[in-house]
């Protein structure tokens, strides 16, 4: 294929998935940014406000298309479009007062492409005409675990296109298939999706490589590590403290300040950072604990958090999502960043997102997460024993009371992250692909002339 590139992205913006949303959101921009064409197929649920303005949006499916065993048109079409007429946090509000609904979503999205040797056409088709009608050369799937839909519909015929498919949270549809049955049509299409693909999928550590290859069986050669990307601080900006008490009353400057940032859901382990905080407590090490962050699977275990943080006796300040300016605030002005979860992670976006703000960070030794606080001989964060509250606060005091050490990692912390940037991210995705674009002249601008031979 010879011809200027155009990208679209299948990507779902709701669920577990959102990491994943944010890491191909970036990417998309930073391809538009270069004078690409890009546009943003969405499943589940639309996240419209993450692209650049210009980067054209549509909807390939909406959840309801899930909501029995086999898919349905008729509830797509015509009941998902009428639940978008809605507010989007009255949708979220409704998904996630349901317990288990998203993962029955997931779980039917699961069965509809394994389940039966028909896969999903209709929506296979429907990819096809969007591709067809928006002149895309190259098709990123967002996660492996669909890329049979990519395969059928390059199948069908009517348009020629490349898709690259990434590993990031497949174990989750992978843990569905064994649920449901399907593990080793799963594992065999998954693998055929890969060969069809002329380049090796792009899995977003070395951990992750190494986890994708014993749980789903996929070949080392037909995938290839693309760290993901974050955006780097704005030298000079100054984050003010009084945002942050405005949404933290109470909150103060003179004190250290833990955070949490991420999903408020049972995997993330943040009940582990309450039972450390309640030992440092007890050793007379004080701190300020915040928590704060989205869920996927309902306000259940965020009720949790704060039933378990009255019990300890422990006063967090706690909230659900936040503005990324009060995200950023909050690592601007942390003592550091715990991420404690209990899963194996593929990356860590908030990790490398609160190290660009020069927040240090503590991390599990478990994990692609473990990856992301070291660059070459620079760290930006400690690692604890992974599930170990006593760990966790042993390393945590380390943090709190060692000055020389906390000055030490906060020193290298940018340098880490700058690792983890967009722009590496987008040069390493396009490299992947054979894709060479002029560089950014002194003004910061890209010539819309791309130059590409498959």
């Amino acid at each position: 294929m010879t011809a200027a590139p155009s990208f679209a992205f299948v990507t779902m913006g709701s669920g577990d998935f959102l990491g994943s949303t944010v890491r191909d959101l970036m990417l998309a921009n930073a391809l538009h940014r270069r004078g690409f064409k890009v546009v943003v197929y969405w499943m589940m649920e639309i996240n419209a406000d993450l692209a650049d303005p210009g980067i054209e949006q549509r909807i390939l499916c909406h959840g309801t298309r899930y909501h029995f065993a086999r898919p349905s048109a008729l509830l797509d079409r015509v009941l998902g479009r009428l639940l978008f007429l809605l507010p989007k946090r009255v949708r979220v509000r409704s998904v996630q007062g349901r317990s288990g609904y998203v993962d029955r979503l997931l779980g039917n999205l699961v069965n509809s492409l394994y389940g039966s040797s028909e896969g999903d056409p209709a929506l296979a088709r429907r990819l096809r005409d969007l591709l067809a009608g928006d002149q895309i050369t190259h098709l990123m799937m967002s996660f492996a675990s669909i890329g049979p839909l990519a395969l059928q519909a390059k199948r069908m015929g009517g348009h020629d296109f490349d898709y690259l498919l990434t590993f990031q949270g497949d174990e989750e549809f992978a843990a569905h298939a064994r649920r449901l049955g399907v593990f080793e049509r799963f594992r065999i299409l998954v693998g055929e999706s890969l060969r069809a693909s002329p380049w090796p999928a792009i899995v977003v550590s070395a951990d992750y490589a190494n986890r994708i290859v014993d749980e789903i069986e996929v070949a080392r050669a037909d995938i290839a590590v693309v760290y993901n990307g974050v955006e780097q601080a704005v030298a000079g900006i100054q984050h003010s403290f009084a945002a942050l008490q405005a949404v933290f009353p109470g909150l103060s400057p003179h004190f250290p300040i833990v955070v949490y940032v991420g999903r408020q859901d049972v995997e993330k382990g943040v009940d582990l950072l309450l039972y450390a905080m309640r030992m440092l407590a007890r050793r007379n090490v004080r701190a300020q604990l915040v928590v704060c962050g989205s869920t996927a699977k309902g306000i259940g275990y965020r009720k949790v958090l704060t039933d378990l943080a009255g019990h300890l006796g422990l006063p967090v300040f706690q909230a659900g999502s936040v503005s990324k300016e009060v995200r950023d605030a909050l690592f601007a002005h942390s003592h550091c960043v715990v991420y404690p979860s209990v899963n194996r992670e593929p990356f860590g976006m908030v990790v490398a997102e609160a190290m660009a703000q020069g927040a240090p960070v503590l991390v599990p030794d478990y994990g692609g997460v473990a990856e992301v606080v070291r660059a070459g001989d620079k760290i930006g964060g400690l690692t604890f024993k992974a599930w170990n509250s006593g760990d966790l606060a042993n390393q945590l005091e380390r943090l709190l009371l060692d000055r020389q050490l906390h000055r030490q990692l906060a020193r290298q912390t940018r340098s880490v992250a700058s690792r983890f940037s967009v722009d590496n991210m987008a040069a390493d995705v396009l490299g992947h692909v054979g894709i060479t674009y002029p560089q950014p002249d002194r003004a910061g601008a890209h010539s819309a002339a791309m130059a590409a031979t498959v």
